[in-house]
């Protein structure tokens, strides 16, 4: 039996088994990964020539294995490319020794619980596995099993009728890499209609047009609307700011309300932001200077044709779901052309060879004879439309999802029940300190040209539809509340249950930072390393379904523009996160020093606050092997 089995060699996954690793290098690490290189989204088979990380040189490297300027290509400044991000998580993957322990084209369909002889306890996982070449399926059995496929696994296909009858290549942004030099190398195709409005629309708008073709964008106008792409920087008065180093900065992190506990040693000056009259007006206007900054940078209202990209919120409540310009040419300018050509329009239909759209405003869906209707001729489409909730890997029996944790539609109504209760708990938790997130964000007016008089009625631009899917409900991002069980000081954590963690199903700006904070509290977990989870504290740690149900509440109500709604994604709160993390694990918080805090309140952290986390844990008496 494999002591660790480790899902997906992308970054998360490396990251656990590097840092299993230097904690107990007897163990029996495997991975096993479904494509046929490391990387997970930056695998080498998905890559294509265009793609570039939202992220600027070195914010993209892990703490103990710096991204060589020289070895990889890449300078600070620069944005780094897909074949630079591979080309380090392989080489990360040979500095840790960790190729030669996985398994490649080998897919997770399904996975089990294991009991042991007696019943009454565990005795680890079955996973069963499909070899992608011969698409033979055998049993894998391991004591802990880590899941680590990220979120970007399962395509968001949408149903498109008459696709059938399209007769021109159909695909998802997602296999662009494969694919789509197929498409854009055809001399035959001159045209291609690209439906999304998020980052990955734009990065395949921007693809089609470098290479020369004609592009129709479709935006649906019945959905949310496009999502927030910026410049890296902006001004904040008169100073440039980079803006991923502005949000691991304490003062600005303080802006944003937060449920987590205060371990920076500055709580009265969150509490004064958000509890005090003069605090609140001061946030209020931060917000307001971050929104219209964001307006100016990205020069949405200099042109009738840019301003259809406007979102329909401030940037409050996107999370991650927004984007920077990591282009070398102004997408814009494409658009300012005529070469890219915006809808904001429904897709009714396919055809052959066409794309058929409509206009459902609310005064032209009370008179159908009304409705705008345009035919739009194209050789290809791309549906840049994201990723859907459903799991990559089906775990059973359908029972376990809910201790689990687990995305699901199979819920019975007891454990509809139960989480719908604690569900109601937690959003009264969250309004009593901010009532703007439960109230969520105002509603969205029409965006008219800059000629344009107003409409009698507001457009209704509807909801976004959403899989019915339940959202991720792990405790502290990570761990299934259900097999969190409290356990004494020599206690084996794997025999109580714990024997399971979710590794990246999770998104902020600084992802590695958090993998590898994620990655040492796991570890800590599963090797019951955690003091506050341990019975001789049990009486003071609060249950772990209400924290895992606040945790999910406070996510969706924060970024109900982002991904929220599905896994937790944490801009301005992601060092909040990390702090309580730390705090669990006994290390410190305030990294900084530095006389009177003032380095602690005002410098960004970065990769240098974080290095040699794994050894400073290690080296404190309760975390011995």
């Amino acid at each position: 039996m494999i002591d660790i089995l480790i899902v997906g060699a992308g970054p998360s996954g490396l990251c656990m088994a590097k840092t299993y690793l230097q904690y107990d290098q007897t163990k029996d690490v495997v991975l096993v990964e479904a494509h046929a290189t490391v990387g997970g989204v930056w695998a080498k088979e998905k890559l294509y020539p265009t793609l570039k990380t939202n992220n600027l040189f070195s914010s993209m490297d892990f703490t103990d294995f710096p991204m060589d300027q020289e070895r990889f290509g890449i300078a600070p400044g620069q944005h780094v490319t897909g074949e630079a991000m591979h080309e380090y998580l392989s080489a990360y993957a040979e500095h840790f020794n960790l190729t030669s322990r996985i398994r490649f084209r080998t897919k997770v369909i399904e996975v089990q619980q294991r009991a042991s002889d007696d019943q009454d306890s565990l005795d680890g996982w079955d996973v069963k596995v499909e070899d992608a070449g011969t698409g033979a399926c055998t049993t894998m059995s391991c004591k802990r099993l880590i899941i680590a496929t990220g979120v970007l696994s399962v395509p968001s296909i949408p149903d498109l009728p008459g696709a059938d009858e399209f007769a021109a290549p159909l695909l998802h942004s997602s296999d662009l890499g494969p694919e789509g030099p197929a498409i854009m190398k055809n001399l035959d195709i001159k045209t291609i209609a690209v439906i999304g409005g998020c980052k990955s629309a734009y990065d395949t708008v921007y693809l089609a047009a470098t290479t020369g073709h004609k592009v129709e964008w479709i935006i649906r106008k019945s959905g949310r609307g496009p999502t927030w792409v910026f410049p890296t920087h902006t001004y904040l008065g008169p100073f440039l700011t980079w803006r991923e180093r502005l949000i691991t900065r304490r003062i600005f992190s303080f802006m944003s309300p937060s449920i987590f506990p205060d371990f920076s040693g500055f709580g009265v000056v969150r509490n004064f932001l958000h509890s005090n009259r003069l605090g609140r007006f001061i946030r209020d206007k931060f917000w307001g200077a971050i929104h219209a900054d964001t307006l100016r940078d990205c020069r949405y209202q200099t042109n009738d044709e840019f301003k259809i990209l406007e979102p329909e919120q401030g940037p409050f409540w996107y999370g991650t779901a927004s984007g920077t310009l990591n282009y070398e040419k102004d997408i814009l300018s494409f658009v300012k052309s005529g070469q890219v050509k915006i809808h904001r329009q429904d897709v009714s239909h396919l055809s052959p060879g066409k794309v058929h759209l409509v206009s459902p405003s609310q005064e032209e869906a009370d008179v159908p004879s009304l409705l705008q209707v345009t035919e739009v001729e194209v050789d290809a489409l791309v549906a840049a439309t994201g990723y859907t909730a459903k799991p990559t890997i089906t775990f059973s029996p359908s029972t376990l999802h809910s201790d689990l944790g687990l995305p699901s539609t199979q819920l019975n109504a007891e454990q509809q029940h139960f989480w719908s209760q604690l569900d109601s708990r937690a959003d009264q938790i969250i309004g009593q300190s901010f009532p703007q997130l439960v109230a969520g964000p105002p509603v969205p007016r029409p965006k008219m040209s800059l000629t344009e008089k107003p409409r009698a009625k507001p457009i209704n631009l509807g909801a976004a539809s959403e899989a019915s899917y339940t959202p991720w409900r792990l405790y502290r991002g990570i761990a299934p509340p259900g097999l969190t069980k409290v356990c004494d000081a020599q206690g084996d954590a794997e025999s109580s249950g714990r024997s399971l963690i979710f590794i990246g199903m999770f998104s902020n700006i600084a992802n590695t930072i958090r993998l590898e904070i994620q990655c040492l509290w796991g570890l800590a977990y599963l090797e019951n390393k955690l003091p506050h989870l341990r019975d001789d504290n049990a009486s003071s740690t609060p249950g772990i379904f209400e924290e895992t149900a606040l945790f999910q509440r406070y996510t969706q109500h924060r970024a109900p523009y982002g991904h929220g709604r599905f896994y937790p994604d944490l801009v301005f709160d992601q060092l909040p996160y990390w702090d309580i993390l730390l705090h669990d694990l006994g290390l410190k918080t305030r990294r900084k020093g530095g006389r009177l805090g003032l380095r602690e309140l005002f410098e960004p952290y970065t990769q240098a606050d974080y290095q040699g986390l794994v050894d400073e844990w290690m080296s404190k008496k309760n975390a011995t092997v």
